[in-house]
């Protein structure tokens, strides 16, 4: 069976929300400042798939936005959309323009060397303990890459479920705790305890950590401009994500318990107040029933 190929309307949206809009009317203000002006209803037809833009000119200049925002990053992202519309694949001189003036996307890893080099510093995350279970004494818990990939899985499969863009999803699980293989695990929060202030720290310098390893293979950009949009949760994905992130929490309390009889009351209680997702929820009270019962107390927070 062959695979179904993507419609206009359904990559408009996703390059869309990759490059940072949020509405239609923020990315309508841009498209006038290049010099097309249309109402919102019109972009609402595309990303309906409705209607679609059959001006080359204007095809690549919504191309060339998203490239600006890195909401597209490939030429096969470009001749996807191009195609999508009617329109082909891009011509020698529309592909010998674009890479020329998008240099910083289509930018090539670097030397084998430097390609090492970051890939040995991000696998340090597989030795980064999580500091809320070395601190209630869990006897050999997950590490960083333990619990980004989990939540990778479950940023995949929940994506669909809301509607979301997947890719973006799943880049925000693997990211969203690297720069502590600069950092540390930093716990900012524990029960109904939120330290902002430590919050703040912990975000800024996990901010410096993944920009200074995405800088090895010269690619910080794009990472940096996702994990800012994750810790200002001014997207969809970034709401659902750090729920998504709690969700996961909950469920290694969970086995935790199961495997050590070790009260963790504090984990679930964090997950109850800042998990907000009517479905979520129902998924996290079916973990709270499945709670063994534990006659020892846990540990005071203070985080």
């Amino acid at each position: 069976m062959l695979e179904q190929k993507p419609t206009f309307g359904s990559l408009f949206r996703k390059f869309r929300l990759k490059s940072g809009f949020s509405s239609l009317r923020e990315f309508g203000d841009i498209l006038a400042k290049k010099g097309f002006t249309f109402e919102d209803s019109l972009f609402s037809h595309w990303q309906k798939n409705t209607r679609l833009p059959k001006d080359r000119k204007l095809l690549l200049t919504l191309i060339e936005i998203f490239l600006e925002r890195e909401g597209i990053s490939s030429a096969r992202d470009i001749n996807s959309f191009l195609e999508s519309a009617g329109q082909g694949c891009l011509t020698e001189q529309e592909s010998t323009s674009i890479i020329n003036q998008n240099s910083n996307v289509f930018s090539k890893l670097g030397p084998p060397g430097k390609v090492l080099s970051f890939l040995v510093s991000a696998a340090r995350s597989k030795k980064i303990i999580r500091e809320g279970w070395r601190r209630e004494g869990i006897k050999d818990p997950e590490s960083v890459a333990e619990h980004s990939f989990q939540l990778s899985i479950i940023a995949m499969i929940f994506a669909d479920q809301f509607g979301l863009d997947k890719e973006k999803l799943i880049k925000m699980a693997i990211l969203h705790d690297l720069g502590e293989v600069v950092t540390e695990d930093i716990v900012w929060a524990r029960g109904k305890v939120i330290n902002i202030e430590k919050q703040a720290i912990k975000e800024k310098a996990e901010l410096i950590g993944i920009t200074k390893l995405f800088n090895i293979i010269g690619k910080s950009t794009e990472y940096e401009n996702i994990f800012k949009e994750m810790v200002e949760k001014r997207t969809p994905e970034a709401e659902i994500f750090w729920q998504l992130d709690k969700l996961e929490m909950a469920i290694q309390a969970l086995e935790y318990e199961k495997e050590h009889r070790k009260k963790l009351d504090e984990f679930f209680i964090n997950s109850d107040l800042l998990i907000h997702s009517p479905f979520l929820r129902k998924i996290l009270m079916q973990i709270i029933k499945q709670r063994p019962k534990i006659k020892n107390k846990s540990h005071p927070v203070n985080p």
